[in-house]
């Protein structure tokens, strides 16, 4: 590497090092208001007052720590980091369909491979805690899930940290972004297809450094993924399929559970029928999606070295890898 490189080399390695610094440092104190929160919890509790069953109090411990405290931390670490201004550009409605489609397959694999590595790691006593937060979590839970994360989560690892890094080569900076996205997740669960989807919205923000659009499709999807299919359960009668007798089953049993399957099932080919069309569109447009060539982009010799291989990155990785574990 000659010496013109090196200084570039040197002032990317440390962006992503801040970056990885302040992702730490995010998680670190999130995590210990949250032990506070709930150590008074147990203390109010012997006391007499029981907070910690009061959907307030999870409300408290889950978002208020995280974007009231969280969120301006990642913010107070990102200010030395320069920020490199782009012009905005249109989508246009048939490449955002295009792009939204593709996140299907994307989610569907991803899920498939995240479910299948957390049972086979854990023995198959891994619960899904995604599934856990939007079934049981009530109109908050899912509110948060369809309007509040995609709303800070773009904001922080779309628009924050590739105005950036994205500097330094725009696949380069999709693929830390999508990464440090999926390992924020903190679950195994959603650790494929979250960094799948990061990469389509990190490709959309570079596109058209407009974060309205990947927003969107954020919220699209996490409402296909939460509200939906809580809503075809809702209208499946579980009590009757558990104890459905195929051979007592009579006119009133099938009145009952009939409208029910048939959302189901509708849901299901729907579902379908979205990840073929997401995996045919990707194959055909592939050539389409194309990355901008920037200035300052690192060589492909020591590329990997400057981004991942510095003390924050690797430290962030055995946090979220220690995490992955106890989640399971």
């Amino acid at each position: 590497m000659n010496e013109e490189n090196l200084v570039p080399m040197n002032q990317a390695k440390a962006c992503f090092s801040r970056l990885s610094w302040a992702m730490i440092a995010n998680i670190l104190i999130v995590l210990l208001l949250q032990v506070v929160l709930v150590t008074i919890g147990e203390v109010l509790v012997r006391m007499g007052i029981d907070v910690l069953n009061r959907p307030w109090f999870s409300w408290v411990v889950g978002l208020i720590t995280q974007y009231l405290v969280g969120v301006p931390l990642f913010l107070l670490m990102f200010r030395g980091i320069p920020v490199v201004e782009q012009s905005q550009s249109k989508l246009g409605g048939g490449n955002f369909w295009a792009l939204l489609l593709m996140c299907f397959p994307v989610m569907y694999v991803g899920n498939i491979v995240g479910t299948f590595l957390a049972g086979l790691l854990s023995g198959g006593t891994a619960q899904n805690v995604v599934e856990t937060y939007v079934f049981e979590g009530g109109l908050f839970n899912l509110f948060t899930a369809v309007v509040l994360a995609p709303l800070v989560e773009e904001f922080i690892f779309r628009k924050q940290l590739l105005d950036r890094c994205s500097r330094y080569g725009e696949k380069t900076a999709m693929v830390f972004s999508a990464l440090l996205f999926a390992m924020f997740h903190m679950n195994l669960f959603q650790f494929f297809y979250a960094f799948g989807m990061g990469l389509i919205f990190a490709y959309v923000y570079l596109r058209t450094r407009r974060l309205r659009y990947p927003v969107l499709m954020h919220m699209m999807i996490n409402f296909m993924g939460s509200v939906v299919p809580l809503w075809v359960v809702s209208n499946l009668d579980l009590d009757a399929l558990s104890n459905l007798n195929p051979q007592s089953l009579d006119q009133e049993m099938l009145a009952a559970i009939l409208p029910g399957l048939l959302i189901y099932l509708v849901y299901v080919l729907v579902q379908l029928v979205l990840v073929i069309a997401g995996l045919v569109i990707g194959i055909v447009k592939r050539k389409s999606f194309t990355l901008q060539p920037t200035p300052e982009e690192l060589p492909r010799e020591g590329r990997v070295k400057t981004v991942y291989a510095n003390v924050g990155f690797i430290l962030f990785a055995i946090l979220c890898a220690a995490v992955f574990l106890l989640t399971l």
